[in-house]
């Protein structure tokens, strides 16, 4: 299968998104599929490389530190994964390679996997003032975000708590964490499975 993945950050960059996002591509080379990534480049050039498309984008630091936005009017590089025609887009953030994302699934006829990593609840100080307003806002962004998509994935039981009381679909949970047995010897994971709306 061609499988497309789409992140905001990438490698050399570390956190969970990131890593949860390695894990999955080289899990799914071994496996024989042939998967791109498309995420945001550290300055505003849009290049291609060794399968990854980082489309030029502008510091958004004030925001969160080490965020960042795409930069308007990428068509050539958001048309050519487009004629690459992948199988499956699998979304894994919300902000600025979302809308990339849904735009090549739509015209590759392909489904858009979404897996909802981040508890933004958890981060309302960064954007309201009050926090019973900022949740509410968080809550809407959510179903917003998962109702444009084919199929959810939470990847712990926190965020599949959260997505149970915010969206009005099932789901079922998939474990991320393949790959970290030897780290966390006690953890087993969810039975991983897909989530239709």
């Amino acid at each position: 299968m061609k499988i497309l993945l789409t992140t905001d950050t990438w490698v050399p960059a570390i956190n969970g998104v990131v890593t949860s996002t390695a894990t999955l591509r080289a899990a799914l080379t071994a496996q024989g599929h042939e998967v791109r990534v498309l995420t945001l480049s550290g300055d505003c050039h849009t290049y291609t490389k060794d399968g990854v498309t980082s489309l030029g984008s502008l510091d958004a630091g004030l925001v969160y530190p080490g965020a960042r936005l795409r930069a308007p009017a990428l068509n050539r590089a958001i048309r050519d994964l487009i004629d690459w025609r992948p199988d499956i887009v699998h979304s894994q953030c919300e902000f600025s390679t979302f809308a990339p994302a849904r735009r090549i699934a739509h015209a590759a006829g392909a489904p858009l996997i979404h897996t909802y990593h981040t508890v933004y609840e958890d981060y309302t100080h960064y954007f309201s003032p009050s926090r019973s307003m900022g949740r509410k806002m968080a809550a809407l962004f959510t179903r917003m975000i998962c109702a444009g998509c084919d199929a959810v994935i939470a990847p712990t039981p926190k965020i599949s708590r959260l997505l149970a009381a915010d969206l009005p679909f099932s789901f079922r949970n998939a474990s991320t964490w393949q790959g970290f047995g030897r780290f966390f010897p006690s953890r087993t994971p969810d039975t991983p499975a897909g989530a239709a709306r």
